[in-house]
């Protein structure tokens, strides 16, 4: 039987490597009733445990808050982390990156990471 996380990282394939979601979601996935720093950790931790990563690094608080999901080790990824990570090679990914579709990916990021 899928675990709900299994079924979050199919709704990330689904949706083309991003999923907006809610802490709600990633709660009740959990099976948790309060967003605690421990239920957050362990959600973390439960997430990267099924090749998912998040933005916001911290996962927020409140239920309503919004989470994007990305599948790690995907190029969405490395631009992630090319973009909170500085770095030589980062910057040669963000190159890539910028000459390809991937460029609507690399300003949403941006915006992202600069609220």
């Amino acid at each position: 039987m899928a675990s709900k996380y299994d079924d979050l990282r199919k709704q990330v394939e689904v949706g083309g490597g991003l999923l907006l979601t809610t802490m709600e979601v990633l709660r009740d996935a959990h099976g948790a009733g309060k967003l605690g720093v421990h239920v957050r950790k362990a959600i973390h931790d439960a997430l990267a445990a099924h090749g998912l990563g998040h933005l916001p690094r911290e996962l927020p608080t409140y239920q309503h808050e919004e989470v994007r999901l990305f599948r790690l080790g995907t190029p969405i990824a490395d631009t992630i982390n090319a973009v909170l990570h500085p770095s030589e090679g980062g910057d040669q990914v963000l190159r890539q990156s910028a000459g390809s579709e991937a460029q609507d990916v690399l300003k949403q990021i941006r915006e992202l990471v600069c609220e």
